[in-house]
């Protein structure tokens, strides 16, 4: 076998492994899809993972840089920034050039950001410092806010590259269970990287640390090349296979619809804000549960992001089924399910006082209504969107839900310091009640015409 047929085959034995461990999503899969299933969920996992490599870090930076905390939050509002506003231009490239390119560069980028991120003290010493509003920020500093940049930049190709690529890769009665493996791959990520920072920062260094994410970034990305370079996968956009769009759409099978998505996205987020900025607060401030292990004392801090960690994985565990669900039932009807599910989570938690087992269970309601979502949520998107079209609306509606959900956690915030904890948490209820009228819409033919469906799919090969 010559070189690059080696390096394929360790790539994509690499992904296979690394994959693993989703292997409780894959029923019905098998041959070439699964192991596209495994390649693109890879590519969400590490997505996630590289989104929350700084936020661990803020404590160490903020003693080891001595920047005030706002500064280390501006940091983080960066690259949210760009990632927000990269995902429309992105979406539009993403129906136009060859995926292939342009899906690993994300990452590989995204790696190369954070190198230049952990090398920012050195190479920021010769820069001038920059003086707004009486506020200094040094060289350093300036190489951080590029880097942060940056690397939302190369984050947001993952959407719009991604959900395209499983549409055309995967038939149709398979999607949702591909779509829940790709939306539970998420979350992983997101608990992955807090456990592996808590580990390092034992050994190493912050600039070590962030140093070595930024080395994994930049391989991954050129591993993840060689794989889809390497397989018979369809990553070239539809619109540039010479495959015609329908020309003019009725706007109730595409603008009504994604309007009513748009409003469900938004509404849903206020319930989920509050349980993903401040669901720790809320259960030190009104629990305060302790745990005795073998007589030592694990504090209410400690507890409560344990009940974060149960809220993160039920939504991980829920994507996986009902992903497949979303190939066999209505999407509309599985979202009204689970806001339903999220708001019975949401007023039990604001108003009883419950054994920590059963709040263990609401948690668990909450993580599956709220968190569980996304392979129904995303199904319907990619149903609603013409295959030429498909990377740009993901594009579209992660940049006007990202930047329109910015505030989101400030007013959350506001709102629980006014009223108090319960009483906030019990207003935000109205949230997942207000994202089912959303879905309720979906249902009048004034707002979504339903295409007839398809002819039998044929299999994209194997």
């Amino acid at each position: 076998m010559d070189g690059p047929g080696i390096c394929i085959k360790l790539a994509r034995n690499a992904a296979l492994f690394v994959g693993g461990c989703f292997t409780p999503a894959v029923y019905g899969l098998a041959g070439r899809e699964l192991r596209f299933a495994l390649v693109i969920s890879s590519a969400h996992f590490a997505q996630h993972a590289f989104y929350r490599v700084l936020p661990p870090l803020i404590p160490v930076l903020a003693v080891a840089l001595e920047y005030p905390l706002w500064q280390l939050g501006l940091l983080i509002s960066l690259y949210s920034i760009g990632m927000g506003v990269a995902h429309a231009p992105l979406g539009v490239l993403a129906d136009r050039i060859d995926r292939v390119y342009l899906l690993p560069t994300g990452i590989a980028v995204t790696g190369a950001a954070y190198v230049l991120f952990a090398l920012a003290p050195l190479l920021g010493a010769p820069v001038a410092d920059l003086s707004i509003g009486g506020h200094v920020f040094d060289g350093g500093f300036l190489v951080m806010t590029v880097a942060m940049v940056v690397v939302g930049v190369g984050l947001a190709v993952v959407h719009p590259a991604g959900y395209p690529m499983i549409t055309d890769n995967v038939v149709a009665n398979n999607k949702g269970k591909v779509l829940g493996l790709f939306g539970a791959s998420s979350k992983l990520g997101d608990a992955a990287t807090p456990a592996a920072i808590a580990v390092l920062i034992v050994v190493l260094a912050w600039e070590t640390i962030i140093l070595v994410f930024g080395l994994i970034g930049v391989v991954f990305g050129i591993l993840l090349y060689v794989i889809l370079y390497g397989e018979t996968y369809e990553t070239v956009p539809s619109g540039e296979r010479g495959e015609d769009g329908n020309g003019s759409i009725d706007r109730r099978e595409y603008l009504y619809p994604m309007i009513a998505v748009y409003g469900f996205f938004i509404t849903s987020m206020m319930a989920a804000t509050a349980l993903t900025s401040f669901l720790p607060t809320y259960l030190v401030a009104v629990y305060g549960f302790t745990i005795e292990l073998g007589g030592l004392t694990v504090q209410p801090e400690s507890v409560a992001n344990l009940y974060f960690a149960v809220l993160l994985t039920a939504g991980a565990i829920t994507q996986l089924f009902l992903g497949g669900l979303a190939d066999v039932y209505d999407a509309r009807s599985l979202l009204v399910a689970c806001m339903a599910a999220a708001t019975v989570g949401m007023v039990a938690l604001a108003i009883l006082s419950v054994h920590p087992l059963v709040l263990v269970l609401i948690v668990v309601v909450l993580g599956a209504g709220l968190f569980g979502v996304n392979p129904a949520r995303d199904t319907l998107i990619s149903d609603l969107s013409p295959p030429e079209r498909e990377g740009r609306t993901f594009g579209y509606v992660f940049t006007a839900v990202t930047l329109t959900g910015a505030p989101l956690p400030t007013v959350v915030g506001y709102l629980l310091e006014v009223l108090g904890m319960r009483a906030g948490y019990l207003l935000l209820a109205i949230g997942p009640v207000l994202a089912i009228g959303c879905v309720a819409l979906l249902y009048s033919d004034r707002i979504y015409r339903v295409t007839p469906a398809s002819e039998a799919d044929v299999s994209p090969g194997d």
